[in-house]
């Protein structure tokens, strides 16, 4: 199994023109066809909005028959695609092995998004603290991930609380933290 994070970024004017072809065509087209969605989280900073969207394939290789099949669909190819792009000022992608069950429901509390970035070789090692500290209750954690790409020395977690989990790694280690506003959508 994988998770694929998307993320883009918007002027908060091209937020809005995005938000609407999301909810309207893009959500009616893909619905669970194409992947699984996993949750929807929103972050605003000055004039920015970043806009990150969760989701599940079996595999990598299902993840690419999937989109393949997705492209050929002329309400995606010829509707939604060319509306969209044309408000995106940014987009980048990491496909996420899952550590632990993470299950639609677990992810509703997460309002952060901690991202650790390892020292070559280090990222097992924080993996394996942060599963510790999850299984003995000391750290309240909703997903954990490994990165297989784009940074395969990169750990994902999101949570409930903005405290990334302690690690100790013997080396330099970077921990980002996001704050993320969750969004819902009303699918028919």
């Amino acid at each position: 199994m994988i998770d694929e994070l998307r993320e883009y970024q918007f002027t908060p004017e091209a937020w809005e023109k995005y938000w609407h072809l999301f909810e309207s065509l893009c959500l009616p087209i893909r619905g669970d066809k194409y992947g699984k969605l996993q949750g929807l989280w929103q972050e605003r900073a000055g004039d920015s909005v970043t806009f990150r969207h969760l989701w599940r394939y079996d595999s990598l290789d299902e993840r690419a028959r999937l989109r393949a099949q997705l492209i050929k669909v002329d309400a995606w190819r010829e509707g939604f695609l060319p509306q969209a792009a044309a408000q995106v000022s940014q987009q980048f992608l990491q496909v996420l092995i899952p550590r632990f069950e993470t299950a639609i429901d677990s992810l509703a509390p997460v309002r952060y998004l901690h991202k650790y970035r390892c020292p070559t070789g280090k990222a097992g090692a924080v993996i394996q603290q942060i599963s510790t500290a999850v299984a003995e209750g000391r750290s309240p954690v909703c997903g954990l991930w490994a990165t297989e790409f784009s940074d395969p020395n990169q750990v994902v977690v999101m949570g409930a609380g903005p405290v990334a989990p302690q690690v100790d790694v013997q080396a330099s280690l970077v921990v980002e933290t996001r704050s993320l506003k969750p969004l819902r959508v009303t699918r028919t």
